[in-house]
């Protein structure tokens, strides 16, 4: 049998700390890969089970650090014309980059549906804001390899979107990193689209297919919820009830299609009128019901003066021609004794409205409180 010799030995001992050390590194590796797996996991989860946008791409910010060595994240959808940065830390300079990169490949995209009116949203995330489209009218080169690894995002036959990721590393995204993204690319994807066709069916159970406004029982659960605050703290609100003054006329001289658009004009007007934080709905028929929250009786007066003149001047234009309308307004406001339920305020906005159209139509009649006898003997007449 050959004899070890000592130089045998050390090269022995050598290979076996080689062979231990590579080892190590492959249970380093693998236990990183794990981590990522398992981080990958969760994200594509949670961005499934997000319920909006907002939430979904709180989501997404949150969790691809934890996947990518990230420093700024930008999302970008043709359909909405709108683009969302994250970044850790803050740099301006770095977002406003993004952003007009992001702004520009929009406006390359086809889209059948644009919100250049929408004002600026704010998601609350660390760092992370959602920018107007009139920022895409600065002109800047923008076509810069440095930004970041791009994905696209499969929104659908009518929209698409992009996913920009910059790494903190400026030698780039590894092969495994590009994956990674490509999969949450994916998984976001499919949450934007599962989010809409949530959203689309929300909107269709509780608006009025004509107006889009909120339907009677939508609009119902908003007024419970008002006077539910108002009951608690004690904070004003306001019901206005909106009737078009000779509305059957309109239909039965000049049709139901123009009469449909004297309704969905109305309610443009209304939109156009009320605050941001108002909730708005189309009651029944030619009946229109807005709750002005936060609001005292002297401020709901002058925005139903504005909102009656407003109708009162606007020619109603159709194909053959353009109607003039005029509107009966009833305001309730929720600091009456009388209003402890949601029927016991429609029940005073609707005696408002009834008086406004028996002092001769288009004007404004404010609810003003009666005895308690004599609310009691009007209850009961309605009741009856």
């Amino acid at each position: 049998m050959a004899r070890q010799t000592p130089s045998d030995t050390n090269l022995l001992s050598d290979e076996l700390s080689r062979i231990t050390q590579e080892l190590a590194q492959a249970r380093g590796e693998l236990q990183d890969y794990r981590q990522r797996l398992t981080a990958l996991h969760r994200l594509t989860d949670a961005l499934a089970c997000s319920p909006d946008e907002e939430g979904i791409i709180r989501t997404l910010t949150k969790g691809l650090p934890a996947l990518v060595d990230t420093v700024m994240v930008g999302i970008a959808r043709s359909h909405r014309n709108r683009v969302w940065i994250w970044s850790d830390p803050q740099n301006r300079e770095r977002e406003a980059r993004m952003r007009r990169y992001l702004l520009r490949r929009l406006g390359q995209f086809p889209s059948h549906r644009t919100e250049s009116s929408s004002p600026p949203r704010v998601v609350r995330s660390r760092h992370l804001r959602l920018v107007p489209p009139s920022a895409s009218q600065q002109s800047l080169q923008e076509l810069d390899s440095s930004l970041g690894h791009e994905v696209s995002l499969a929104l659908g036959p009518e929209e698409t979107g992009l996913l920009l990721v910059q790494p903190k590393d400026p030698v780039r995204f590894t092969q495994r990193e590009r994956e990674v993204l490509e999969t949450v690319s994916a998984s976001l994807s499919l949450a934007l689209r599962h989010a809409e066709t949530h959203q689309r069916a929300r909107d269709i159970a509780i608006r009025d297919p004509l107006t889009e406004m909120l339907n009677t029982q939508a609009f119902d659960s908003a007024l419970a919820g008002e006077l539910s605050v108002g009951l608690r703290y004690g904070v004003p609100a306001c019901l206005l009830l909106l009737d078009l003054d000779f509305f059957k006329t309109v239909n039965d001289r000049l049709g139901h299609t123009t009469g449909d658009h004297v309704l969905k004009t109305t309610a443009d007007l209304i939109g156009a009128t009320v605050r941001q934080s108002d909730i708005v709905g189309r009651y029944r028929g030619n009946t229109f019901a807005v709750v002005l929250p936060h609001t005292d009786r002297q401020q709901a007066c002058a925005l139903a003066e504005r909102l009656r003149d407003r109708i009162e001047r606007h020619p109603f234009a159709f194909e053959a021609g353009q109607v003039r309308t005029t509107a009966s307004m009833g305001l309730a406001a929720f600091r009456d004794t009388t209003v402890a339920s949601v029927a016991e305020w429609m029940m005073i906005g609707d005696a408002a409205l009834n008086d406004a159209k028996a002092q001769g139509r288009n004007r404004v009649v404010l609810h003003v409180p009666k005895p308690p006898g004599i609310a009691c003997a009007v209850a009961l007449s309605y009741a009856a």
